[in-house]
């Protein structure tokens, strides 16, 4: 499953976004996703995002619609991610 991502701050907090098809952005079938999402980001909260004519919908372990109100999400630089391809080891050794 190949799905655009885009790391960025909002109100502060660098976080990774995800941009699944809309009906995906939701309790249940969202979190499924995210866990699958969040070895590609370890370091990073990772949010769903829908991006629609009447606004934007979030979807995260944490208070997403909250910190993505108001963020202009249109000129970001999305990555392609395959999440049926393992995510690259780190670059920086671990800590033990």
């Amino acid at each position: 499953m190949k799905l655009d991502v885009a790391v960025a701050e909002l109100k502060g907090v660098r976080v990774a976004l995800a941009f699944p098809p809309p009906a995906w952005v939701a309790p249940g079938v969202g979190d499924v996703l995210l866990a699958r999402l969040r070895p590609y980001f370890p370091t990073l909260p990772v949010m769903l995002v829908a991006v629609h004519r009447g606004g934007v919908r979030a979807h995260a372990a944490f208070q997403a619609q909250a910190l993505i109100e108001g963020a202009d999400l249109t000129h970001l630089r999305r990555t392609p991610i395959d999440l049926d391809v393992p995510p690259a080891p780190p670059d920086a050794p671990l800590p033990f």
